[in-house]
């Protein structure tokens, strides 16, 4: 039985699908949920150039927390009957999972939710996708959840 769950969601299909099944374990498990979404600034550090040429390097980060905490709230709403929580958190110069494992392992977490995208090609050979690198250094259970 899960006592404290963390779902990771970001704006894909296979995220929803995430949520959802961390939301039917909380509710049956009588479980607390950390609806978690990483605002990830590595983009714009890639390719800050373009992006400072363009935009304001603030406002670009401001538009990333924002969208995030628009994300967590939509999240928020399938929750009802759930002890749940929305985090936002910052990547800063970190990996996204290391940044999700660091904050499960803070809160306790015994279960870890994370949609697997299930995309191939030369990047995810090289670098993995972060539902992969988190099953690998995550101290809880990690459930990865494909689209269905």
């Amino acid at each position: 039985m899960y006592k404290n769950i963390l779902v990771a969601i970001d704006d894909s299909e296979t995220s929803r699908c995430a949520l959802a099944e961390a939301l039917h374990i909380a509710r049956t498990s009588n479980a607390r949920l950390y609806i978690t979404h990483v605002a990830d600034e590595t983009l714009l550090n890639m390719h800050g150039r373009t992006f400072t040429t363009t935009l304001n390097l603030d406002h670009a980060i401001t538009a990333i927390a924002d969208a995030g905490r628009k994300l967590l709230d939509e999240a928020m709403q399938s929750a009802t009957g759930v002890n749940a929580e929305a985090l936002l958190l910052e990547a800063r110069q970190r990996r996204v999972s290391e940044t999700l494992a660091d904050k499960a392992k803070e809160l306790g977490v015994d279960l870890i939710v994370i949609g697997r995208h299930g995309q191939r090609g030369l990047a995810t050979l090289i670098l993995g996708s972060v539902a992969e690198q988190l099953a690998k250094i995550a101290d809880a259970s990690v459930l990865l959840v494909r689209k269905h």
